[in-house]
């Protein structure tokens, strides 16, 4: 173990400095689970501990770095002597089989004890206390089923299987150090300017380099190509300029000339002054990821497109609020779809002496809600193209339809609904509403009158609508919103409320009715505090 640990240092970095190759040491080692324990016997504490070291201990590297080596290695270990004896000795190498006491219990360990330079040794640990507790069982059932024939060959091979488990165990130690080299990941390391030391398999199966191609070069100058972004070239080279560790995401070029994508992580490596010595690179192929990715936002951009033209097509089917000007003193509508294309409608339409007044919201969201308040335009379009007796017969138009679409099968799609028709010469305003209600403001008092509990829909065919009336006066406000307002959450998860609405209408009387629409979308949005819509939105005023 401890030679493969010199062999690739010494192989890939011989010109390098023995702090440089302390650095990268602690840098490989810090990957692996191991307790991996790195002192100073001059000194008597310890320099470094790897992340399962730190497991181990429950102590971090600063923590530690404060307990004199000798007494923490004296009260944790057994046999006490041995490790003691390495550092007085200073032996070079050896294996070590110890007891580590972490207060719970006794972990068994096997181990590797290598000098790394004068007075600087590592220790690497593997814990097989499972294993040696194993060991000893079976020898225990051995020499209690000594006399007992017909077990001895099955006892022999457990134990024969134990010490292959073993052995392995050791093995495996012994190839921690040689991880890096395998990963299916590019590892670079470089030196202070950048130019490559060392590239691990990886790197030549990805890009089709070989160590010898790079070495002493800038990779960067090898690997990008034609269509490399520039602008990102120029972010990592700040980025290599500022010191800090980063992420970015570039093109490169294999060897013949193949595209591929990469995700670089960079962290600087510095000495004990600060000073940066080397810089590891660990690329990542994401080149599949980048296609799904570039495929995914083709799509959405198709979708988005797709959609923009739908809600051209559906603002089509809205009549120019600004109509009912030659009926009503004031009028006003704030629409605010959530997607751009939305369930909420609005209708109106003149009749002779009369205008027809209609306010939706369609089940749903996005598109499928628009096809439903598509068809509720065109019925309602429809049954106002002749005079409109009344609007019990418009109501049944529209459940016909809903009927028709629905067939046999369970449909819960529909849409609430207000429907008003006003009458100038006298002055008369009938209401029919399906869970849509309809508010008028008299003298700062709120007349509110309430439709049926249930939308236009198929299951509510049995659902026999009021038709509601009311002589409206000079200054009377009225107003019809879908429920996108009043179920606006904040950011504690609460809802705007139809009593909040109702007392924010109620104050704000003193306005005009575009003032007061105006405040309100202002009003809505301090509410959200940067929380998403809810729901479409639309509210239509309107001042006798």
């Amino acid at each position: 173990m401890p030679n493969i640990w010199n062999q690739i240092w010494s192989a890939r970095h011989s010109e390098k400095t023995q702090s440089q190759s302390d650095t990268l040491f602690s840098k490989i080692a810090n990957s692996f689970p191991a307790p991996i324990f790195v002192i100073d016997g001059k000194e008597d504490k310890f320099i470094w501990i790897s992340p399962g070291a730190s497991w181990l201990t429950g102590l971090s590297t600063d923590e530690i770095a404060l307990i004199r080596a000798t007494d923490y290695l004296e009260a944790k270990f057994s046999p006490k002597d041995t490790l003691l004896q390495l550092i007085k000795e200073r032996i070079k190498q050896a294996e070590v089989s110890l007891n580590y006491d972490d207060h719970i219990k006794t972990l068994h360990m096997l181990g590797y004890w290598m000098e790394l330079e004068p007075h600087l040794y590592v220790l690497i640990l593997q814990d097989v206390t499972e294993l040696r507790e194993a060991q000893n069982e079976l020898a225990q059932y051995s020499e209690e089923l000594r006399q007992q024939v017909d077990a001895l060959t099955e006892l022999q091979e457990s134990l024969k299987i134990t010490n292959q488990k073993l052995a392995e165990s050791q093995e495996r130690l012994r190839l921690l150090a040689a991880v890096a080299s395998y990963t299916d990941n590019a590892v670079i390391i470089t030196d202070a300017q950048g130019r490559a030391l060392w590239v691990n398999r990886g790197f030549e199966r990805i890009s089709g380099y070989t160590l010898d191609d790079v070495r002493g070069k800038i990779p960067g100058h090898l690997l990008q190509g034609p269509d490399t972004d520039k602008a990102t070239v120029a972010r990592i080279r700040e980025k290599l300029r500022q010191k800090t560790p980063f992420v970015e995401e570039i093109l490169n070029y294999s060897k013949d000339g193949r595209p591929y994508w990469i995700r670089l992580y960079i962290t600087p490596l510095t000495n004990e002054l600060n000073e940066i010595t080397n810089f590891v690179a660990i690329e990542l192929d994401i080149t599949e990821e980048k296609a799904r990715l570039q495929a995914m936002e083709r799509q959405l951009e198709d979708i988005r497109q797709a959609q923009q033209y739908a809600a051209r097509i559906f603002k089509r089917f809205l009549p120019d609020i600004q109509g009912l000007r030659s009926y009503f003193k004031e009028v006003e509508m704030w629409n605010a779809p959530m997607q751009g294309l939305g369930g909420d409608f609005y209708f109106f339409a003149p009749q002779e002496g009369q205008v027809i007044i209609a306010l939706g919201d369609s089940t749903g969201h996005g598109a499928a809600a628009a096809l439903i308040s598509a068809y509720a335009l065109t019925s309602l379009w429809r049954s106002t193209r002749n005079q409109v007796n009344d609007l019990i017969s418009m109501y049944h138009d529209l459940m016909e339809g809903i009927l028709l679409s629905s067939e046999q099968e369970a449909y819960t799609e529909g849409f609430e609904l207000a429907l008003l028709r006003y009458d100038m010469t006298t002055s008369r305003l009938e209401y029919l509403g399906a869970k849509r209600p309809l508010w008028i403001f008299r003298a700062g008092q709120l007349i509110e009158l309430r439709g049926a509990r249930s939308d236009v829909n198929a299951g509510s065919i049995h659902m026999q609508p009021e038709v509601q009336t009311l002589h409206l006066q000079r200054g009377d406000r009225l107003y019809l919103f879908s429920d996108g307002m009043t179920s606006q959450l904040n950011q504690e998860g609460k809802k705007f409320g139809a009593q909040r609405l109702r007392n924010f209408l109620q104050v704000n009387q003193y306005l005009s009715i575009p003032e007061q629409i105006a405040f309100l979308k202002q009003a809505i949005e301090q509410w959200r505090g940067g929380t998403p819509q809810t729901d479409d939105i639309l509210i239509v005023g309107i001042e006798a």
